[in-house]
């Protein structure tokens, strides 16, 4: 017997479905959080237009701001490119569906599959694939302190 790790494909699709729509254990730290973050670090400006900050001060807060913004928008990039790793009929699903929040049959005539089953098992690839994808981007960017692991990984005994 030896072990080895497999990827929980229903478990990891709840997590990028919470994820993109900010939903159950994702909703303060989901997608749309991170753009709301990233729109609100963009309305913070100095007074006066002095970029040092406040006058006097070692701390110079406008600078972080400015820092906190360009880690989100890099965590905001590994988003849209893990999904632009998907297939066309996968990016629809997972832009429409969860970030748009479009209604199940509106999508899968956008799709254009027919079935239930059909486009249940498109969800599902579409979901794990992008997981799969955003955890490697996640990773390689150093943004982990914004995205966290969507894949749920299963040991399975052999």
């Amino acid at each position: 017997m030896r072990l080895f790790e497999v990827i929980d494909p229903d478990r990891t699709a709840k997590n990028v479905a919470d994820f993109l729509s900010g939903k159950g254990r994702y909703k303060y730290r989901g997608y749309p959080k991170l753009l709301e973050d990233e729109q609100v670090f963009g309305k913070v400006s100095s007074s006066g237009g002095d970029i040092t900050g406040v006058h006097g001060s070692r701390h110079n807060w406008v600078e972080e701001v400015m820092i906190d913004k360009a880690h989100c928008r890099e965590a905001i990039s590994c988003v849209k490119d893990a999904i632009n790793t998907c297939l066309p009929a996968q990016r629809t699903i997972l832009k429409e569906r969860y970030i748009n929040g479009a209604k199940r049959g509106i999508v899968m005539q956008m799709v254009l599959i027919g079935g239930n089953d059909e486009y249940q098992d498109a969800d599902i690839v579409a979901r794990t694939r992008f997981a799969a994808a955003l955890d490697k981007f996640v990773k390689a960017r150093g943004c982990e302190d914004l995205i966290p692991p969507l894949q749920v990984w299963i040991q399975e005994w052999e």
